[in-house]
């Protein structure tokens, strides 16, 4: 008898399920949220337990998430006022189970902090520094907390949406009129203003 493909990739559990079981498991109160989308589960977990979560997922022998393979943060600036405005993406991986998992915390603009993970997983150190000079998260207790792409003396994070761009415009066939001077736009392009 043979197995078509389709039957067995169905037959596949989405990537993050089983983290997602084991947290609603052995850590119920952990959890938040778990989204359930194409091919994919990521649990959004409560900030007080995202270091319990952590060695939780990486020592479980029913997870052994043991490679972190980043942390990065997404901004919302356009969500409720009283909702977070960033999540804290976290992403592991498991080889023994040949699996990815997705971890969400939310944190507010008052307050965009996190305990480090850095004791959890080494390899995060970098991430963490990058997420903080690049959003603005900080990692509390982390070793050595600091710029690691901008000069100290930057003001701001470049990738937080509300973030005022410097330089000058890109011209485009749709912005001729503001990023061209008019002796310099193309005669032969099309629109009355041209």
């Amino acid at each position: 008898m043979t197995t078509s493909i389709a039957s067995t990739a169905s037959a596949r559990p989405s990537r993050g399920r089983r983290a997602a079981d084991l947290l609603a498991r052995d850590l119920p109160d952990a959890i938040l949220m778990v989204l359930d989308g194409v091919g994919e589960v990521a649990v959004v977990i409560a900030r007080e337990y995202l270091v319990r979560t952590m060695v939780l997922l990486r020592d479980h022998p029913d997870t052994l998430y043991k490679v972190p393979l980043l942390v990065t943060a997404v901004d919302w600036p356009d969500r409720e006022p009283e909702a977070p405005r960033f999540d804290v993406v976290y992403q592991l991986r498991s080889l023994h189970h040949n699996d990815d998992c997705r971890l969400i915390v939310q944190v507010t603009e008052a307050a965009p902090e996190l305990p480090s993970i850095e004791r959890v997983f080494a390899g995060m150190d970098w991430h963490e520094r990058e997420t903080f000079d690049l959003f603005g998260i900080e990692f509390v207790d982390h070793h050595d907390l600091q710029r690691i792409l901008l000069p100290d003396d930057w003001d701001g994070h470049p990738l937080r949406k509300d973030y005022a761009s410097f330089g000058e415009p890109v011209a485009f066939t749709h912005n001729l009129e503001w990023a061209l001077p008019a002796a310099e736009r193309p005669r032969d392009m099309p629109g009355s203003t041209r």
